[in-house]
């Protein structure tokens, strides 16, 4: 699966964000359709959802027509970042037009909560809650309320590869395995880089092409902090973020990062090897799309965990993720939910749902499978899901995006830039880009 670009999606977070604000001064509130529709499994319902997780959910549909004979199921594909513009107008407009089912991103769902509240069905109504030791902890709680609504499934769940060049660790003589801290990273790093000339990231630094905060997030994650906390309150000025800041510019500072263009092609050249890097780090869904990309390059890749921040910390993070809801306005919302749940948290919907979708799910009875643990010959014969798999069983962190993160990730992203390219102070930076969140949002800073 090729995933549209960081740019395309922070665009589209903005303009949700702008839609949902005017949504907000104009519109009257509109009922939540809670009495609406028929609570019996029957008759039609709709699915949006794009490309390659609506192929996967669409083979789903046989398997749940045998449980249930006579219901039609129709899966849409209207496009990302197309999909969040349709969300949000459907959902300014009261839910009108909505589908029954809806393809929700974790970057979206903290939008659509906050600006929309009342508007996605409460799972826990249709027993979902119990469903929650199903899923990976952390994906479970970023599509859940601060009272425990369950406002989606888990689909789509990144956790985080960190992938790397065996064939360049290998000619520098570096032990990729015996690094197990950041730090630890880039002194192999430094190492592979002096004998063979590939640095270990490479990085738009002035953010030509949008915000640039990928490596930062996963950093901040891995210290189980992010832009927000779970009260909604800015943290991204906090111990963790600055910490996270400054061992980006450490690298920078040993010559490990190099300016680079950025954007899918860029990322495309250093699969090939035509931009080397010795390694990089990306949501699971990387693992299958390098196969595809650059074949030529079968067995000079491996995939591991990602280093802890600090000695003993944490080694998995949710690199993204999405969700399959309900929106409140659906005329046939058991249906709706029986789907998703037949699609998400049942073992054959489940396998149907990845072998023709590809995307790596959360379903915990279904990834824990001899079927599912395979050996890949891209990576040396690496059993890949097994990493992920790892990651997903140690308690990954929330990730609180909420309805502001396109500003704090600007914010950060300018942040940033004064760093690498001005040498500026990452504590004073990261502390103008709170206080300018803060001024946007109405937001508190944490513990100020």
């Amino acid at each position: 699966m090729k995933l549209p670009s960081r740019l395309g999606r922070t665009t589209a977070l903005i303009a949700a964000a702008a839609a949902a604000a005017l949504a907000l001064t104009s519109c009257s509130p509109a009922s939540d359709g809670g009495s609406a529709g028929s609570e019996k499994i029957e008759g039609k319902i709709t699915v949006w959802s794009w490309t390659a997780p609506a192929k996967g959910l669409r083979a789903a549909i046989p398997g749940f027509k045998k449980l249930h004979p006579g219901v039609e199921v129709e899966v849409l594909d209207v496009g990302n970042p197309a999909i969040w513009s349709k969300i949000t107008t459907g959902m300014a407009a009261g839910g009108a037009g909505l589908a029954d089912v809806l393809n929700i991103g974790i970057d979206y769902m903290g939008n659509y909560v906050e600006k929309f509240p009342g508007k996605l069905v409460d799972f826990r109504d249709y027993d979902g809650e119990e469903l929650a030791a199903d899923f990976p902890a952390g994906a479970w709680k970023s599509g859940s309320g601060e009272k425990g609504q369950v406002y989606g499934l888990p689909y789509e769940v990144n956790a985080t590869g960190f992938f790397y060049r065996t064939d360049l660790f290998q000619e520098a003589g570096v032990d990729i395995d015996s690094v197990e801290t950041w730090d630890q990273l880039f002194d192999a790093a430094k190492i592979v880089q002096d004998k063979t000339g590939a640095p270990l990231f490479r990085m738009d630094m002035s953010a030509s092409k949008g915000p640039s905060g990928g490596l930062w997030q996963l950093l901040t994650n891995l210290q189980g902090s992010f832009y927000f906390n779970e009260k909604g309150e800015i943290t991204m000025n906090g111990p963790e973020g600055l910490k996270s800041l400054e061992l980006i510019k450490k690298a920078k500072d040993m010559g490990l990062i190099v300016q680079d263009s950025g954007g899918w092609d860029a990322m495309v050249a250093q699969m090939k090897g035509e931009k080397p890097v010795s390694a990089f780090s990306s949501g699971g869904w990387m693992a299958g799309e390098m196969a595809i990309d650059a074949p030529e390059m079968a067995g000079k890749w491996g995939v591991r965990k990602p280093p802890s921040v600090e000695p003993g910390g944490l080694t998995a993070a949710i690199d993204g993720g999405t969700y399959l809801s309900v929106p409140t306005t659906s005329k046939n919302k058991a249906t709706a939910v029986a789907f998703a749940k037949y699609a998400m948290a049942t073992t054959e919907g489940a396998e149907e749902v990845y072998k023709a979708g590809g995307m790596f799910p959360g379903y915990k009875p279904f990834i824990t499978t001899k079927e599912f643990s395979q050996p890949v010959e891209f990576y040396g014969g690496q059993r890949v899901n097994d990493i992920f798999i790892a990651q997903l069983a140690e308690k990954t962190p929330v990730v609180n995006y909420t309805s502001d993160y396109a500003r704090a990730l600007k914010a950060y992203s300018d942040a940033q830039t004064k760093v690498l390219t001005e040498d500026a102070d990452p504590q004073k930076v990261l502390d103008d880009a709170a206080k300018l969140v803060a001024q946007q949002t109405g937001r508190k800073i944490a513990d100020d």
